[in-house]
């Protein structure tokens, strides 16, 4: 189980799954159900499973160890506390809003009487009862928790530690999203000399960053910049995850979309074609993104179109018969 632990948190979640498993079925036999250290692998397998996007098959562990550890542990018990986090964050992630609500703020209110409202708990319940807000559309709500986690996690952990920093990429893209795009800026840009510092530059999250902050500077109209990043940011996507990897579509379609802003309508039309020809093999036809991307291309092509248009037909030749 410690081992499994040791390697999901370093990202290596294939590597500990397996482990997790076997912890789990083990405590589960020797042990039982109820036992507090099943209830750790219940918990830790339930939310490696969440972090790999396996959501079905995790959500119905984290149910049964909420259960259990009210049950057997109480409300304010560490392991129940985790248990309520994890499953709020899952139930966050399957869009299930109603239900996840609920179980953030009661998280985030025990975890403040028990901890204390700087303990790294309180403080990663605070991140993500605001993350929630943020999904949910309660803009204006979700700024006031977003900025209390940072502040504590500035002080408690250091301005490059990787948690500090995912809290300054949530603040700046609630900015963004509140259209405050000058405030997100500096946000954006202290996330990525961060990631780049500590994570190396090919990291997925610093490939992330590079994204989002080349997007942020293309709604700027800072578009040489943009497209630095841009391109910095696909060109390792195709080298380390392939063509056809989402990630991979979806630095494409923006890096296509900038060119197109910028007028270089040659260099945009491959890069649009290609995303479509993946969108429609990922997405289908009739999906929604697949339509947007087709729209684009469309646009695009009909701008072409008027910047050069066809020769006229040659006349056609008069030999004063009676055919046309």
């Amino acid at each position: 189980n410690n081992l499994g632990d040791l390697l999901g948190g370093q990202g290596k979640l294939a590597e500990a799954e397996p482990l997790l498993r076997e912890s789990l079925e083990v405590r589960r036999r020797e042990l039982g159900n109820e036992h507090p250290d099943t209830l750790a692998s219940l918990n830790n397998l339930g939310d490696l499973l969440g972090g790999q996007g396996k959501l079905a098959e995790a959500e119905p562990l984290l149910r049964e160890s909420l259960e259990i550890s009210r049950r057997e542990l109480g409300d304010e018990h560490p392991t129940t506390l985790a248990a309520i986090n994890n499953l709020g964050m899952l139930l966050y992630s399957q869009w299930k809003l109603d239900e996840a609500e609920p179980l953030l703020r009661e998280g985030l209110e025990v975890t403040r009487r028990t901890l204390g409202n700087e303990h790294p708990t309180t403080l990663t319940a605070i991140n993500n009862l605001g993350l929630f807000l943020h999904a949910h559309g309660k803009l204006a709500e979700a700024e006031s928790p977003l900025r209390e986690a940072l502040t504590g996690f500035r002080r408690k952990l250091g301005d490059g530690h990787t948690v500090t920093l995912t809290s300054i990429n949530n603040l700046g893209m609630l900015l963004y999203k509140q259209g405050r795009v000058e405030e997100a800026e500096p946000l954006y840009r202290e996330t990525l000399a961060g990631r780049r510092r500590t994570l190396g530059d090919e990291h997925q999250q610093t490939l992330i960053s590079i994204n989002d902050l080349g997007m942020l500077l293309k709604a700027q109209g800072k578009y040489e910049e943009a497209e630095l990043l841009l391109r910095e940011v696909l060109e390792v996507r195709r080298r380390k995850l392939g063509n056809e990897h989402q990630p991979t579509l979806i630095s494409i379609n923006n890096l296509g979309t900038l060119l197109y802003s910028l007028g270089k309508l040659d260099e945009a039309e491959p890069l649009l074609r290609e995303v479509l020809e993946g969108a429609r093999q990922l997405l289908g036809d009739d999906h929604p993104n697949t339509l947007a991307i087709k729209q684009n291309l469309e646009t695009l092509l009909k701008k072409k179109q008027e910047a050069d248009p066809p020769p006229p037909n040659p006349p056609s030749e008069d030999t004063g018969g009676d055919n046309p």
